[in-house]
């Protein structure tokens, strides 16, 4: 029978590898974001809400970005070409989503720019008195605003920007 012998030295050795690993840093998920400026967000009936700002803390840097909201409600009213208008019904969307926006990364910051527009206006010729008629938006809200950070297509954070009437 043969007795194996194992060094001491290459014994610690094992023991601080498996110890290392065990405790080896895993990437951090959005350490603490937080704004560092704005957000500044300005609301058009044309355009939609725009916001932009500059972040940090979000512990990698994201590849994609975004506007969301709980409840978008937009009022449309119909207009005959005499400039006589009949009200329109309210339009509201719930959890509505924008398209990507952009990011730049400066000095360890995330500065960004999203939209969330508005919802898609009416049909005249079928919620106007007839397919006269024009639609005009006259106001927009979004509730619930919040920016949302995305890398690989997963979300790293979102951090919340408010509600705009």
């Amino acid at each position: 029978m043969q007795k194996m012998i194992v060094s001491t030295p290459l014994l610690v050795f094992a023991v601080a590898l498996l110890f290392a690993a065990a405790f080896m840093a895993v990437p951090a998920k959005a350490d603490s974001p937080h704004f560092v400026s704005g957000p500044t967000c300005t609301l058009s009936t044309t355009t939609g809400l725009t916001c932009t700002g500059k972040v940090a803390g979000l512990g990698t840097v994201p590849d994609s970005v975004d506007l969301s909201d709980t409840k978008t409600t937009a009022n449309w009213v119909c207009k005959n070409k005499g400039g006589n208008v009949a009200p329109g019904q309210p339009t509201v969307s719930n959890n509505q989503v924008g398209p990507p926006g952009s990011i730049t990364v400066k000095g360890g910051n995330i500065i960004f720019s999203a939209t969330l527009p508005p919802p898609p206006a009416p049909n005249p010729s079928v919620d106007c008195p007839n397919g006269n008629w024009t639609v005009s938006l006259t106001s927009l809200t979004f509730s619930g605003v919040v920016v949302n950070f995305f890398k690989g297509g997963a979300l790293e954070a979102s951090l919340t920007v408010g509600d705009f009437q």
